[in-house]
């Protein structure tokens, strides 16, 4: 098993941060806990009771299903709501579509069938490649997103025939306390920490957002840019990105944050592992 050795792993997390904390533990290394998300639910806005009423009246032919969060936070609308039972039967007559093992697990505790659910790494291309399969023409089709709306899925599902609803159950803003984030940068400008685990794509805007509050995005943009910034001063010691796979590769690469570690698989013990191989292959050496 790969062992990090001691290695100082910092990580972004909020809601699994126990989770992600055990993993770094487990081989080897320290967990840094910066959080720098939090949920923030909308489940009792107008859009997500008409969609519980929609799919309960049977106006719903298709349900894709991204987040497992979402997911739960969308039955626990409909209980809400008192229609909870009747929410999972009519569920139960759509076509469902899952998009990872992390809904899939909701749906399966509720008894809901699941119809597809696409291949790792279960990215919005993955997910059109696996429903290019159905006949969407003229489906009515409710996607459960979060955060920012997904366009490109969006798109992709019209162009296909669906007439798309897109229902957000929650959306991702800044902790409260954003100090440990703040103190994570003075510490990876004095090298104190060897990695920098990111396991989504949103914690890579909120990460820069809670920095340039803090005075301190071009410091961080320094110590974690793919190319050398020549205004900035070189930070103590080589910190090691890794990112959780592509849709989060692809977001830190917009932002020019080099990434050193990608998993083969898109799971958060992987790159756990991944980052332990990455040390033991001798490409870093950390005082």
């Amino acid at each position: 098993m790969a062992s990090l050795d001691g290695k100082v792993v910092a990580y972004l997390e909020a809601r699994l941060r126990s989770e992600m904390g055990s993993l770094i533990e487990r081989h080897g290394g320290v967990p840094y806990p910066a959080p720098v998300l939090q949920e923030i639910y909308l489940t009792d806005s107008p859009e997500v009771e008409q969609l519980v009423d929609d799919v309960c009246q049977g106006r719903t032919d298709v349900v894709v299903l991204l987040t497992g969060v979402g997911t739960q936070a969308l039955i626990e609308s409909a209980a809400g709501l008192g229609r909870q039972q009747e929410f999972l039967q009519a569920l139960n007559q759509c076509t469902i579509i899952a998009r990872s093992p992390k809904p899939a697990r909701v749906l399966r505790q509720h008894k809901i069938h699941i119809d597809i659910m696409p291949p790792e790494p279960f990215t919005s291309q993955d997910m059109v490649k696996a429903l290019d399969t159905l006949d969407l023409r003229d489906q009515a089709l409710a996607v459960q997103a979060y955060g920012a709306p997904n366009g490109y899925l969006t798109r992709s599902l019209r162009d296909l025939g669906a007439v798309v609803q897109e229902v957000t159950l929650y959306t991702w803003g800044l902790p409260e306390d954003t100090s440990p984030a703040l103190r994570m940068v003075e510490d990876l400008a004095q090298g104190k920490i060897h990695a920098l685990a990111f396991t989504s794509q949103p914690q890579v805007g909120n990460l820069l957002t809670i920095a340039s509050q803090g005075s301190q995005e071009k410091t961080l943009r320094s110590i974690l840019a793919s190319e050398p910034v020549e205004s900035e001063p070189v930070v103590i010691g080589p910190v090691v990105v890794g990112s959780i796979g592509p849709v989060c590769t692809r977001r830190l690469a917009e932002e020019g944050i080099r990434i050193d570690v990608e998993p083969d698989h898109p799971h958060m013990g992987n790159l756990v592992m991944a980052l332990g191989d990455y040390f033991q292959a001798g490409s870093v050496s950390v005082e």
